[in-house]
């Protein structure tokens, strides 16, 4: 019997509704990072003297929610996760852009747009029904090789930015970026690069690597959510939500690339 004979008999919603197969964790998960986010936008239109003109928490919002729904899609295995994963990392590009998170702007228009793209043939090429994609594991070697070649490239990074020239391109002369602030944005730069690259070669390692980067992306938009002045703050709380909702995703990838 054909996929499509199937799908005659399943009932419309089943159809329409994307995510009827998903289990209760998932939905779950999906329902308070909506509901966080959405807890903040309303909070920031009522309370803030500029909520409802400000542009970035509109956007960080409707980042938030695509972003939550690729991540759970790729924790299935569903090569359709890229599809909300290109909305997402436009979106989040926006907020970075405004923070003058420079290198997480580089991350998210430079390399994840194109990046997304890649993936998405790999995994449609590489899988069957060319609806999930099988995981497989890393070699020991590659393991090692990867931890060091993404260390130099954070290190090297790190001092780069630290030139005068390109730190003042790079931060457009912002003093208020210390070099804690320089440290969490080069390893997250460059530990995403390589999860990335898991990722298109369908390593259930990426999703280990996943927990430290969102680990680090959730502390990095605290910081530019607390920081005295800056603009779009209620934007970087969801931005930190979203993170700390990737985190908890990316235990969840861990155990399900597993079976």
């Amino acid at each position: 019997m054909s996929k499509n004979n199937i799908n005659v008999h399943k009932p419309w919603y089943k159809i329409v509704i994307f995510f009827w197969d998903w289990n209760i964790f998932e939905k779950l998960l999906l329902s308070l990072n909506f509901a966080a986010t959405l807890a903040i936008l309303i909070y920031s239109c009522v309370q803030g003297n500029d909520g409802p003109k400000d542009w970035t928490i509109w956007i960080s919002f409707m980042g938030s929610i695509t972003n939550i729904i690729s991540v759970i899609l790729a924790t299935k295995k569903r090569v359709s996760c890229f599809a909300w994963g290109i909305v997402a990392v436009i979106l989040f590009g926006a907020i970075a852009w405004n923070s003058k998170a420079f290198g997480n702007t580089i991350l998210y228009w430079g390399f994840y747009i194109p990046a997304q793209i890649v993936a998405w043939v790999l995994w449609y090429r590489s899988s069957a029904d060319k609806i999930e994609i099988k995981p497989r594991g890393m070699k020991w070697w590659y393991i090692l090789i990867a931890i060091a070649a993404t260390t130099a490239c954070i290190v090297g990074f790190y001092f780069i930015e630290d030139i005068p020239g390109f730190d003042k391109f790079w931060y457009c002369g912002d003093q208020k970026y210390e070099s804690y602030h320089r440290a969490l944005d080069s390893a997250i730069l460059m530990m995403s690069l390589t999860m990335t690259i898991f990722a298109w070669l369908r390593f259930r390692e990426r999703w280990v690597l996943s927990i430290v980067i969102d680990s680090l992306q959730t502390a990095f938009w605290i910081i530019i959510a607390i920081g005295v002045g800056r603009a779009g703050e209620p934007s970087g709380w969801i931005m930190m939500v979203s993170s700390l909702s990737m985190l908890v995703a990316a235990v969840y990838g861990v155990i399900n690339w597993r079976k």
